[in-house]
């Protein structure tokens, strides 16, 4: 006998991601949906960021099988005032990336059903992240027994100064412009900016992967249907060598085809009213959030590795050396 739902009853499905809390009027299934859905850091979805966890690119991946936002990129990326071909990478001289600006814009419903587009464009800028990722490792202080020491942990890995005044420290030191005339002279003889240096190369080779993994992560963030960052984390393991966190997640069961989208899509790209867009241009990202995007960047097929090789060895201490 076939068993009857009530009427405005409540649905609980299991599926392979979590728990999906869904609604019926005793005929259909209704168009909201919400589920509840556990991230893992062992899985990647979740990284820390000193005593708060965030999440990364790999758990929104994996909210968004709920959420089901469509995330495309437009043809044109507006750079100083005048549009360009989407992504925009600007090289010097020598072929060296300098800066990757990257536009993409995510479609999903907001969860009372609404259509939703965030609209995201990423500048980022190749040098300022290196010239950051060292100043980072002059800040950093050592830790003992959990607790922070106020002893510097690379002491002597760089210095602030101006390019006519290198350091009488041993080492062989190298000049970085910041704000003329002030500079960073850095010590490529010591492990901290070994590991600069690579990150900088990584950057170089594949900075336009990272720029959209960092943008797909930010409309991910702020879409209704997901808009979250930050999560409460509890041990997974008796050990606590792994945290999980459980997070609602909005979905909204619709008939939009391929071709409704692209429409969406040209209408929020000409700024036209009849939809809810949210614009937003980031400029700076912190560099646990950039390292998370390195991390799943080098986790991708190296399809332009052969062509990148050259780009990423030469010249690389672009800022002068003495």
């Amino acid at each position: 006998m076939e068993k009857k739902i009530k009427k405005n009853s409540k649905i609980v499905l299991t599926s392979e991601f979590g728990d999906v809390y869904v609604k019926s009027d005793g005929r259909q299934i209704l168009r909201p949906i919400k589920a509840l859905m556990t991230l893992y850091s062992k899985a990647d979805h979740l990284y820390r960021v000193k005593k708060d966890w965030r999440i990364a690119i790999e758990g929104y991946r994996h909210m968004n099988k709920v959420a089901s936002i469509s995330i495309l990129a437009p043809q044109k990326v507006v750079v100083d005032g005048i549009d360009q071909p989407n992504p925009y990478i600007e090289r010097d001289r020598n072929r060296m990336v300098l800066s990757a600006i990257v536009r993409k814009i995510g479609i999903g419903f907001s969860p009372v059903g609404n259509v939703t587009v965030v609209d995201n464009t990423l500048f980022y800028n190749i040098y300022s992240y290196f010239i950051e990722s060292i100043q980072a490792k002059m800040k950093k202080t050592r830790w003992d027994k959990g607790q922070e020491t106020g002893e510097t942990l690379y002491p002597d890995c760089a210095a602030i100064g101006t390019k006519d005044d290198m350091p009488d420290k041993k080492g062989k030191w190298v000049f970085f412009k910041t704000i003329p005339p002030l500079g960073i002279w850095a010590n490529y003889e010591d492990k901290a900016i070994l590991d600069c240096l690579n990150e900088h190369t990584q950057r170089q080779r594949f900075g336009e992967r990272i720029a959209q993994t960092i943008v797909e992560r930010n409309i991910y963030k702020n879409h209704p249907a997901i808009g979250i960052s930050k999560v409460q984390a509890k041990p997974a393991d008796e050990r606590g060598d792994h945290v999980q966190a459980s997070v609602w997640v909005y979905g909204y069961r619709h008939e939009l085809a391929p071709a409704d989208i692209k429409d969406v899509l040209r209408q929020a790209e000409e700024g036209k009213e009849t939809i809810d867009v949210k614009t937003e241009l980031v400029e700076d990202v912190d560099l646990e959030s950039e390292a998370d995007a390195i991390k799943e960047t080098e986790k991708e097929p190296e399809d332009a590795e052969a062509e990148e090789e050259d780009d990423s060895q030469s010249n690389l201490f672009g800022g002068g050396g003495k």
